[in-house]
């Protein structure tokens, strides 16, 4: 068998006029230079552009070009041949894609990746000398703006404030836009001046289609090495002290303070051990009883919020109930809770006796709520037992008398259920509102019982919602009784029968006492528990 490649075949000899076609075709220019300069050979793209970059003439753009350069020889002499292609649709395609990468499109200030590249340059080249900071500018609710005047005319301050950001900044300085209504500086000195009159710029008037705007911002900022030494540390730092200053002082700038870094890991454990409590269903009821004091017998039962956290520990809420509240889990917390407690019914009537009356805590905001008021009262009316429930609501419940009227109270009221004003004389109650809504029965507050035998203001104020409530005809109880002193003054000096309170009894955990507390006919002395033995119950805002 022949080898195969005795018969490969050659390329055929292409002839001068084809080849010369060929260079033609290209759109690269191609130029041939002699040992001594002379151009000897050039394809039309190269005749067609400027000898030199400056040539390109008045009305021609300016492009950019790869030159490649080789020597050859033919025919015994030495040749250089040239070969420029037109890269400048690839350049802007490549800028253009630098500038979506590391640039923000609305105010073509740097972006949040190419910020934390300027920050870790800075700290390379600082070594530990602390030579700069970062600080994260956030306008003040600027959710409003958006609202009222719509994303438009927010996105336009926005693009106007990145412009304003920058102003007061220096040479060794950074402003770029890393969130929503947020702006990150680099400052290599004088932090607080420049901070400041980034801070006073932004609060200058923005006009937008003619419309006046006024707004303002706070800032935080953190010390490199101080308070961190990696760009990710840093940056939080800075934005730890920014959420900080919005709860505290709107408008101003605050230096990251490490205390913050303790508070921020409670609130996110915090967060983690409610949600997991929720998921797993760790909710129990604690219950406090409300003594008729004049006849020694049990009026009802207060049922408190209890959780267990992750080793086990039966926690009341506490702070826990408010951040429940903004994290969107106290609706959640609040129907476990009632589970929990249709579950305990047979058990709290073995413990305290048969029947009492069960105080349930709902929140302000859960009561303004008709969705999850229409959901709890359909699970109050599938119980069975919706007559046995006060339904407790703080004062700012009643705000909004005519809504409440017209929508939450039917909905208790139709099931069976009473409602209860939960630490009244604290919140917002005036008597215009007092004479719209249909409260079944008035909490005073606990502030105005501790030590009401020493303080005649309290005295006066007592007597004048015992006299509401007559006229309303509404039961007045009180809360908070932890003296003997207290129970006295109550005794001789009101009407009141009915009072709650730690001198009667701390909450109480099913099964860990035998039996219900017993209450006292008469008065005992008993000194008033230490305030770290009091528990915080915090009622749902």
């Amino acid at each position: 068998m022949p080898n195969a490649g005795e018969h490969e075949a050659r390329p055929p000899e292409l002839e001068p006029s084809v080849l010369r076609a060929a260079l033609a075709a290209l759109p690269i220019a191609i130029e041939v230079f002699a040992r001594d300069g002379e151009r000897v050979f050039a394809n039309p793209a190269a005749a067609a552009r400027p000898a030199r970059p400056g040539d390109a003439g008045a009305g021609r753009e300016a492009r950019a070009v790869l030159i490649e350069r080789r020597e050859f020889s033919a025919e015994g002499r030495a040749y250089r041949v040239c070969a420029a292609t037109d890269v400048e649709d690839m350049r802007r395609s490549q800028d253009e894609l630098f500038r979506r990468a590391y640039f923000d499109e609305l105010t073509q200030l740097p972006n949040r990746g190419f910020f934390e590249e300027a920050v870790a340059q800075a700290m390379r080249a600082t070594g530990e000398k602390p030579d700069f900071a970062v600080a994260v500018v956030g306008f003040d609710q600027f959710d409003a703006i958006n609202e009222f005047y719509g994303r438009a005319v927010g996105d336009a301050l926005l693009s106007q404030a990145g412009a304003r950001v920058g102003e007061h900044l220096e040479g060794g300085d950074m402003a770029a836009r890393t969130g929503g209504d947020e702006f990150s500086l680099l400052i290599a000195d004088a932090v607080g001046a420049k901070i400041d009159r980034v801070l006073a710029r932004l609060k200058d008037p923005f006009y937008v289609d003619g419309i006046e705007i006024l707004i303002s911002a706070s800032a935080g900022f953190s010390l490199f090495p101080l308070h961190d030494a990696s760009v990710e540390g840093l940056i939080s730092k800075a934005d730890a002290a920014l959420t900080q200053t919005k709860r505290r002082s709107k408008g101003e700038a605050r230096l990251y303070d490490p205390e913050l870094a303790v508070r921020a890991q409670n609130r996110a454990r915090l967060e983690q051990n409610l949600r997991l409590a929720v998921r797993d269903r760790r909710f129990l009821c604690a219950l406090q009883p409300k003594v008729d004091f004049r006849s020694g017998e049990l009026d009802g039962l207060e049922v408190l919020m209890r959780w267990r956290d992750e080793n086990g520990t039966a926690r009341a809420p506490g702070d826990s109930i408010a951040f429940a509240v903004n994290a969107g889990l106290m609706n959640e917390m609040t129907l476990l809770l009632f589970e929990e407690t249709l579950a305990s019914l047979d058990a709290i009537d073995a413990t305290f006796g048969p029947n009492l009356r069960l105080g349930f805590n709902i929140a302000a905001q859960q009561a303004g709520d008709a969705r999850f008021m229409r959901t709890f009262a359909d699970r109050l009316a599938a119980s069975g037992h919706a007559d046995r429930f006060i339904i407790e609501l703080t004062e700012e419940a009643f705000l909004l008398a005519g809504q409440f009227q017209l929508q939450v109270a039917p909905m208790l009221r139709e099931v069976g259920a009473t409602i209860s004003i939960d630490d009244f004389g604290v919140g917002y109650s005036s008597l215009s509102t007092l004479a719209e809504i249909t409260a079944d029965e008035i909490k005073v507050d606990r502030s105005f019982i501790t030590a009401i035998h020493e303080r005649p203001r309290n005295q006066g104020l007592l007597r004048a919602i015992e006299s509401i409530g007559e006229a309303l005809r509404t039961k007045v109880i009180v809360e908070g009784v932890e003296t003997a002193q207290e129970l006295a003054y109550l005794r001789e000096r009101t009407n009141i029968r009915v009072a709650q309170g730690y001198y009667f009894s701390a909450p109480i955990l099913l099964g860990e006492r035998a039996s219900a507390p017993r209450a006292a006919a008469e008065p005992r002395e008993k000194a008033r528990p230490a305030a770290s033995s009091r528990v915080s119950e915090r009622r749902p805002p």
